[in-house]
């Protein structure tokens, strides 16, 4: 339970937080980004690197993960009475994906391609 309550209160500080700030991001977004800080100030302040606090939490996560499929169900729902809307914007829709999957794949190979420069890192698929 201990798990369950950590992540919902993580989740429920970055709501809190990215509404009263007005703030441009997901509320998700940053309740995982508290819960990273939770789970490493959490070790530190125990004076362990096992990752005690990982293994109180690992557990829900494991569980929440493996039931992810069931969270979709609503969306589908919801997609399917708002059908009329999809297929208006069907074109804004694939243009939008489309251009989303593109600029994802250029900026994880650039990040690549920097970590690769930055670290180093020899044959980086040049030929030589």
């Amino acid at each position: 339970m201990e798990g369950l309550f950590v992540i919902l209160l993580c989740q429920l500080i970055g709501e809190i937080v990215v509404r009263t700030l007005s703030l441009s991001m997901p509320a998700p977004a940053l309740g995982i980004v508290l819960l990273l800080a939770y789970l490493w100030f959490a070790d530190k302040r125990a004076g362990t690197e096992d990752g005690t606090a990982h293994t109180r939490v690992s557990g829900v996560a494991d569980t929440l993960l493996k039931n992810l499929g069931v969270l979709f169900v609503p969306l589908g729902v919801g997609v399917m009475q708002n059908y009329r809307l999809v297929y208006e914007y069907a074109g804004t829709i694939v243009i939008a994906v489309v251009v989303s999957t593109i600029l994802t794949l250029l900026v994880t190979v650039g990040a690549f391609l920097l970590a690769s420069k930055l670290s180093g890192a020899e044959g980086t698929g040049d030929g030589h």
